[in-house]
């Protein structure tokens, strides 16, 4: 087995994951005045994303450099963690204020892009599902430059395309059987 592909961000990009996440709960709040649960999922990301800048990244200057693993679970239930009450209150405290920071820079966003916010509300309530080159087509293009998008690819139209480059021989696709060829 190979290990997970591991990222590394830096502490804003972890912040603008963190705001990206909490838009459909903040929009439900601007646009409905009221919010559903459909944003748990994306709750739970976010809360993920402080805990691991607080606790295993040392990104919050008042808790310090240092890293601390993910609670471990003993036989009963009980996690044993290698620091005080105090600094897991502490902790807490910097994971809220993040999350919250967090909330009200996306808040703004929406705001201050509000037009967007209900043309894609809009479209939304028309469609029920649209694709980014409906939301290019209302909110025109991303900042940073275009999305790319890779076409998916067959494995074997890509072995195809490799020998038509002249790269390497393509293996016969085996036929498709209804039983294991492995002896019984």
């Amino acid at each position: 087995m190979l290990p997970r592909e591991q990222h590394l961000f830096t502490k804003e990009q972890l912040f603008e994951r963190m705001c990206m996440a909490l838009g459909g709960r903040v929009s439900e709040a601007i646009s409905f005045n009221k919010v559903t649960s459909g944003a748990q999922d994306d709750l739970r990301k976010v809360t993920r994303i402080a805990y691991s800048m607080v606790k295993q990244f040392g990104m919050v200057p008042s808790i310090g450099h240092i890293s601390f693993p993910e609670a471990q679970e003993g036989p009963a239930g009980i996690g044993r963690r290698p620091f005080s009450q105090g600094l897991q209150q502490m902790m807490d405290h910097e994971a809220r204020l993040l999350v919250a920071k967090a909330y009200r820079h996306t808040e703004k966003v929406l705001q201050d892009n509000l037009d967007k916010l209900q043309a894609l509300a809009n479209a939304l309530l028309e469609k029920e599902v649209i694709n980014y080159e409906d939301i290019e087509a209302l909110i025109g293009p991303p900042p940073h430059g275009p999305k790319k998008m890779i076409a998916p690819l067959r494995w074997i139209d890509a072995e195809r395309e490799k020998q038509d480059a002249g790269e390497e021989e393509v293996p016969q696709q085996p036929p498709l059987r209804e039983e294991p060829s492995w002896p019984k």
